[in-house]
Order: C-alpha cells, then structure tokens, then sequence
C-alpha cells in the first residue's frame, strides 16, 4: 500500500515539477493571473509532494518503546501540513493575485503560448491522476486497468490512504484549475476584457481553500483518533458474536492509529464457569480471527468478562456501537 502511494506521489512531483515551469513562463510572458495562481498551484502541490513523502516514510518506522502503536500517526500530521500549503501558498496567494489583477488590470499578451502550456499541463495532471487512481485501486482491492477505474474512484475514496486521496484531489483540483485558466484567457482575448483573467484566478483560490478545508478536517479528525466505520464496527462485532465461547460483545472502541489502521478494543462476555485456560484460548481465538478477517484493525485488544444474561450487542441496530 506504501509504495502505491509513493509511485503515485513521485508521478506527481514529477507532473507538477514540469508543470510550474511552464505555468511560470507563461504567468510572467502574458502578465496573467490566472496563470500565474495555477503557477502557484502547481508549486503548492509540488511542495507538498515532499511532505506526503516525508509523511510515508515515517509512518514506516517500527514500533518502540516510545511508540507502541507505531508511528502511523505522521502521515495524518504531514497530510494536514499538505493541506494547509494548499490552503495558503494554492488558495489565498491565487485569491490575492485575483483582486490584485480586477484592481490593476494589464493586457495580456503571449496568448497562445500560454494555452499551449495549458493543453500541455492538462496532459501532465491526468497522468499524474491516473497513477494516483491505479494506487487507489491497489489499495481497496479493485482492478486498476481499462476506464472502469475513472467510475470507480469516488466511491473507493474514502478507503483510499491519505496520502493518495489527497494527490487525487489536488490533480481534480488543477485539471478544474486549468480549464477555468484556459477559459479565463480566451474570454479576456475575445471581449477586451481582463476581469475574467482575476476573476478565474479568484476561483481557483476558491477551490483550493475548499479541498485544503477538507483534507485538513479529515486529517485533523484521524490525529485526534477518530473511531473506524460504524458499518465496519457492526460487521466485526456481529462476526465476533459467532465465534465459539462468545457469549455476547458487551462494547466494542475503535481509534484510528494510520492510515487505515485501527486500534479496536473488544469486552466480550463467556461462560462465568469456564476456566481461565479457557478464557486465554477465547481470547487468543478472537484476536487471530478478527486480526486476520479485518485487517484494517491492527491492534486488537479483548477482554473477557462473565455473561451479564443482558444481549448487549444488538445486530440490527449499528447505531448503539
């Protein structure tokens, strides 16, 4: 899973490395805003690039004594650093430059150069977003070939790592980014007027505040320790309660230790008479089970305490999780 996201992460280092040289040539020929914050998108993203690779590495780390439950926690911390250069280096110097570009208008100029470097860029940010597709397909199982994978994709987001949901949203974001550039210029050339260039620049910023909003929540929220899935959580206690010498789930907790990982730890109730042989067997028997049937849970912890006669777990109701 790592090295999916790695091969896609350095496929967009790559993309948008090439990409903010032609954007900065184009920006600085023309004089055009719009351009110019897609130039700045294009270095954001490039710079946070490193971060999610920093981030990966990191989070590879084996445990110590220190980290106990590993170091999986850094990739949630440098994807919400990711998330704030798009944030402020993508979305407020593009909003800037914009209301810059309305209140000081200029001509533009070199316009055809600077829509070659945009059809340019397009191709450049849809390789760098079918990698980073075919590394989310790796990673919830799906097949990553032919153009079912480009249907496929939103709803596997959510069980995609951070590091490469976020190299999908940035590349959704600079496609958007480009064709609103790309307009932007071609209604300033036609009409005579510039507002559009600071206008398009405005709305780029816009979108990039937007993701970087986002990604930022959601990263925060797994720093924090966010429980896994409900649905995920029900499915798990539902299978524990079929295991031989369970009883009834008393309570199930769940907290977010990486990207995908999960510490969940589980009270089941036995028979009061059984033995404490009996009760490690039980015990050892859950965690293999659920370790091996759910692997997003990576830390399992069981408990085991006699059965209170009450039906703790209900199956038909994940809301009481």
């Amino acid at each position: 899973m790592a090295h999916n996201s790695e091969s896609a992460i350095k496929a967009a280092l790559l993309a948008n490395g090439v990409i903010a040289l032609m954007k900065l040539v184009g920006a600085i020929l023309s004089g055009s805003a719009s351009m110019m914050a897609e130039f700045k998108h294009s270095v954001g993203d490039w710079a946070n690039g490193f971060f999610l690779l920093i981030g990966i590495r990191q989070s590879q780390r084996p445990i110590d004594d220190r980290y106990q439950f590993g170091h999986g926690k850094r990739l949630f911390f440098w994807s919400f650093v990711a998330s704030l250069g798009m944030l402020f280096i993508g979305g407020a110097l593009s909003i800037y430059g914009g209301i810059q570009k309305i209140i000081h208008p200029e001509h533009l100029e070199y316009i055809s150069l600077n829509l070659i470097i945009i059809v340019v860029s397009i191709l450049f940010e849809i390789y760098s977003m079918t990698m980073a597709i075919k590394a989310i397909m790796h990673e919830v199982g799906e097949p990553a070939r032919g153009m079912g994978m480009y249907f496929k994709v939103i709803p596997a987001l959510t069980k995609a790592t951070p590091a490469t949901r976020f190299i999908f949203l940035e590349d959704s974001a600079a496609l958007i980014g480009l064709i609103i550039a790309g307009l932007a210029i071609i209604l300033s050339v036609v009409t005579g007027n510039v507002l559009f260039d600071g206008m398009a620049s405005i709305i780029i910023g816009v979108i990039l505040l937007l993701i970087g909003l986002a990604t930022a929540k959601e990263n925060v929220a797994a720093i924090l320790g966010e429980s896994a899935d409900p649905e995920l959580v029900q499915e798990m206690g539902n299978y524990v309660l079929t295991l031989d010498g369970v009883k009834d789930v008393h309570s199930v907790r769940s907290m977010s230790i990486g990207a995908n990982s999960y510490l969940v730890e589980l009270i089941i109730e036995a028979n009061e008479q059984i033995c404490l042989f009996e009760c490690d067997k039980i015990n050892q028997k859950v965690r293999d089970q659920v370790g091996e049937k759910y692997p997003e849970f990576g830390q399992v912890i069981v408990s085991i305490i006699s059965d209170n006669k009450v039906k703790d777990w209900q199956i038909s109701r994940p809301e009481n999780i």
